[in-house]
């Protein structure tokens, strides 16, 4: 078992508590965004063993993140929205120089990139002017109900795997993204109530993430500096997902200027050693 990976899912398992966050991006940034995407591939295939090493630590990580942190970015969105949303607007702006290296965007940028590039930036800059019917957080639970979670959790999953889309992004535009956060919450607390919710919700995580892997390594075998210029507008594009506003008083400038630049940091400089990391894998 590959246990560091441990440390890179709870990564980007907190990312995934984050609308407008991907866990795809953060994997791009520390380097293992590809190994990520052959080792779901691979699971059902001849190298379930070797993908499994890889892929379970990383699993395990982010479950730690997602049921203990929970609580806390909930605290700190409801409290410091700005200040803690704009840690995370300098995290995916620092990422876009990584971008542009990796999409080599001197020597390859043509019509066709032009256009995904300007498809990705749509999309995101669309589905953030889409205001979400949210369902009630505690709904009867009913067959249609967890069908209709099954199919919330498998496209959430396809995007969370596109640097750019969150998948709790989807999940907030669908309508049913508190409904998750508090379940995990209430099964914390031994609510056992909520399982045919988080049951739903996870098989269909399990299938949107095989489904997205194939696509996803498709594309970046077949089409790879098309695909990273959609991937580079949609990273651009989620900006303004998570763009709080502005302060309101002058200490709170102050800490948002802070919080800003200790996130473009962080993965400015995650992003030049997962670079590295990358290239040389």
């Amino acid at each position: 078992m590959r246990w560091t990976n441990i440390f890179r899912g709870f990564a980007m398992g907190i990312t995934e508590l984050i609308p407008g966050v991907s866990s795809g991006t953060i994997a791009l940034l520390i380097g293992i965004y590809e190994q990520l995407l052959s080792s779901i591939k691979g699971i059902l295939g001849k190298s379930f063993r070797e993908s499994l090493r890889f892929l379970f630590p990383l699993v395990i990580g982010m479950g730690i993140a997602i049921l203990t942190l929970s609580s806390v970015m909930t605290y700190l969105l409801e409290t410091h929205p700005i200040p803690t949303q704009m840690a995370f607007v300098g995290l995916v702006i620092g990422v876009l120089p990584m971008l542009w290296r990796l999409s080599r965007v001197r020597e390859t940028f043509k019509a066709p990139q032009i256009i995904m590039f300007i498809i990705g930036l749509g999309l995101l800059i669309g589905m953030s002017f889409i205001t979400p019917e949210e369902v009630a957080h505690s709904p009867e639970i009913t067959t249609m109900l967890l069908v209709k979670l099954f199919f919330a959790g498998m496209l959430a999953a396809m995007t969370l795997l596109l640097p750019g889309i969150s998948g709790s992004l989807v999940l907030l535009i669908l309508g049913y993204y508190y409904l998750i956060v508090s379940s995990i919450s209430e099964l914390t607390s031994l609510n056992f109530a909520v399982l045919p919710i988080l049951i739903a919700v996870g098989l269909g995580i399990l299938v949107g993430l095989y489904v997205g892997s194939v696509i996803i390594s498709f594309l970046f075998t077949h089409f790879k500096y098309v695909t990273y210029a959609g991937v580079m507008g949609l990273v651009l594009g989620s900006v303004l997902s998570i763009y709080p506003g502005l302060p309101t008083s002058p200490t709170m400038w102050v800490v948002t200027i802070i919080t800003f630049i200790i996130g473009f940091s962080v993965s400015f400089l995650l992003g030049l050693v997962g670079e590295k990391e990358a290239t040389s894998e």
